[in-house]
Parts: C-alpha cells; sequence; structure tokens
C-alpha cells in the first residue's frame, strides 16, 4: 500500500505529522511527503496522486476535486488531520465504488475549542478583562463590583451537542453546575448518563447565567440567536460563542452588549478578521479572540496521530472511530 502525505510546508509537517506516528503508519504502508506550498495547483496535484491508497491531507492542502480524483485510480483512503472535510473533498468521492472512505481528526479539535470554552467561562465569569482595564487606569477595584458570576454552582446553558459539548460537560464536573442542554440530538438517556438537564431554548435562556453556543451553522440555525432571544436572558448572564458567527444576530447582540445589561465572550464573528474599529472590541464587558479555538499546541499534535491511526485501523481490517459518511458530509456542508 502507498500513502500520499500532503502538508503545505515544513513546519506544518513537523507540528501535524510528527516522527513517531510516521514511523507507525511506515510499518504497514509506504509513505510519501509531498510539500505543496501554498501555490500548488490541483492539476499538480492531480498529476502526483495516480497510484496512491491513501491520502492525507491538513489544512492549506489542494481540494480532491472530481479532477483529482478521476486520476486517483486506486485510492481508497482520505484522512483529513483537520476538522471539516468539506473543503477538502468533492462530494463525488462518495460515488466511487468502491467507496473511498473519509475521515478527518475533529476529536482533537473539539478538545480544544473546549478548552477555550472554559477558558472564555473563567474570563467572562469573572470578567478579567475590565479588572485589568481599570488596573491599567489606576483604577485598584470598582468598589460597586462586589462580586463576579463565576463558575462554581452556577447554571450554564449549553446551546447543541457535538464532541465540543460533550467535553464541556466533562470539564465542567469539578465546578458542581447545573448543566442545561438544548438539543434534538442527545437522547434522555445519554443526558442522564451526562448528568445534564435536557429543555428548550427558552427555558435554557431564562434559567441560565452562563450562556454557551455549539450548534453548527445551517440554514436552520443562522441568525437562531435574535433580539428575542437574548432578551429572555438574566441580567448580568454570560454569552459564549465558539460556534459560528452568523448563528446569532450580531447587531441584537451589540445592542445588549453596549447597554451594559450581558456580558459575552466571543471567538468567533460574521465578519472575519473583525475590523479593528469594532464596537464589539472596545466594550468592557466583551472578551473577544480571534478564531483561536483550535490553536492547543497539545491538540494540533494529535490530529495526525488521529489520522495515522484510523489509516492503520484501515489497513488491518478494524473498526474506524470516525468516518465521515456520505449523510454527515451533507450535514456538514456550510449553507
Amino acid at each position: 500500500m502507498k500513502t500520499l502525505i500532503t502538508v503545505a510546508n515544513e513546519d506544518l509537517r513537523q507540528l501535524v505529522f510528527r516522527e513517531e506516528a510516521v514511523w507507525r503508519l511506515e510499518r504497514v504502508t509506504e509513505v510519501d511527503f509531498v510539500e505543496l506550498g501554498d501555490d500548488l495547483t490541483v492539476a499538480q496535484l492531480a498529476d502526483r496522486i495516480a497510484g496512491y491508497e491513501a491520502v492525507l491531507t491538513s489544512w492549506r492542502s489542494p481540494k480532491l476535486t472530481q479532477q483529482v480524483l478521476e486520476r486517483a485510480d486506486r485510492l481508497r483512503f482520505v484522512g483529513h488531520a483537520a476538522g471539516t472535510v468539506v473543503p477538502i473533498v468533492d462530494p463525488v468521492i462518495f460515488d466511487r465504488d468502491p467507496e473511498t472512505v473519509v475521515v478527518n481528526a475533529n476529536s482533537p479539535l473539539a478538545r480544544s475549542t473546549a478548552e477555550l470554552v472554559m477558558a472564555l467561562m473563567m474570563a467572562g465569569g469573572w470578567t478579567l478583562n475590565r479588572f485589568a482595564d481599570q488596573m491599567r487606569r489606576g483604577v485598584w477595584r470598582d468598589v460597586n463590583q462586589q462580586t463576579v458570576i463565576g463558575l462554581y454552582g452556577q447554571t450554564i446553558g449549553l446551546i447543541g451537542y457535538g464532541e465540543i459539548s460533550r467535553e464541556v460537560i466533562r470539564l465542567l464536573q469539578p465546578f458542581h453546575a447545573t448543566i442545561l442542554l438544548c438539543s434534538r440530538n442527545c437522547p434522555e438517556e445519554e443526558a442522564a448518563s451526562l448528568g445534564v438537564q435536557l429543555c428548550g431554548l427558552e427555558e435554557l435562556l431564562r434559567r441560565s447565567t452562563i450562556v454557551s453556543l455549539h450548534n453548527t451553522l445551517t440554514e436552520k440555525t443562522q441568525g437562531m440567536i435574535g433580539r428575542e432571544q437574548l432578551a429572555l436572558m438574566q441580567d448580568g448572564a454570560l454569552f459564549v460563542n465558539t460556534a459560528r458567527g452568523p448563528i446569532v444576530q450580531e447587531q441584537a447582540l451589540l445592542d445588549e452588549l453596549e447597554s451594559g445589561r450581558l456580558y459575552a465572550a466571543l471567538d468567533v464573528f460574521h465578519a472575519e478578521p473583525v475590523q479593528v474599529d469594532s464596537p464589539l472590541l472596545r466594550l468592557p464587558n466583551v472578551v473577544c479572540t480571534p478564531h483561536i479555538g483550535a490553536m492547543s499546541r497539545y491538540w494540533r499534535g494529535q490530529l495526525g496521530e488521529t489520522v495515522i491511526d484510523e489509516l492503520i485501523r484501515f489497513v488491518n481490517g478494524e473498526p474506524l472511530q470516525g468516518r465521515i459518511t456520505r449523510e454527515k458530509f451533507a450535514f456538514l456542508t456550510p449553507q
């Protein structure tokens, strides 16, 4: 078996495809690297891909278009050492006979993002940017601010259920929080085993002191959090978004924040990068980070490990842990 690993540069190769993991892979398949550079064309990849049964990709790898797949005469496995495979593979890949197996490394990225969620909950719940700004202005402490939300013992609402929210639930356990979950994708038995309470969106927004958004961006979820929904939140509550900016009606959120009624901790926005004159960046009750959910050094190092482990399982005829089916691909495709 022959495997082609495509990486943009040497730095990314060392970060994602570590030598130890590649050595394990070389026990079951012949491995070739191609350093793409940012200017590698789809046509060049098409010229290179013939004869390979597996291709491993990561950020900035060129898309496996129909043109490339037509030349991939022996391709049986694609492993994307990053998150969504939508920018990497053309849906025609699921029409091949036999169908090519597609996997990704979403689990490490989910854990990285969940860690950021906790950091934003802590930073927002403790209003760290407000205190830091006060100290820079020579104010030791605002005498009118006697307490902060914190995390311990709070009611925390999670909107959307997937790998990130599952990890957030696990990380929240030491804080003895009441965790509410709004999702049709979590059976009641599973919610009970996790120690969370299923409820509707309105109930979650009313009861929670901290609300964290985890839905996938689709036609149905775009703009689902608007003026009416935000008005249900308690005065002084914290809204955290590490999902996608357009799920929230940004002007409605900005109006609430400018009134001072709510706090927010945001890693995603409608337009990225955020312009330096955005009002979100000047509000003392808002923590903004530049879409850094996947930047954990440890978890990035697990991206290559994850897809290599999957390829080794594939070669050995063992069950895969994270296969992307045609149906899942269609669900993940942004609207």
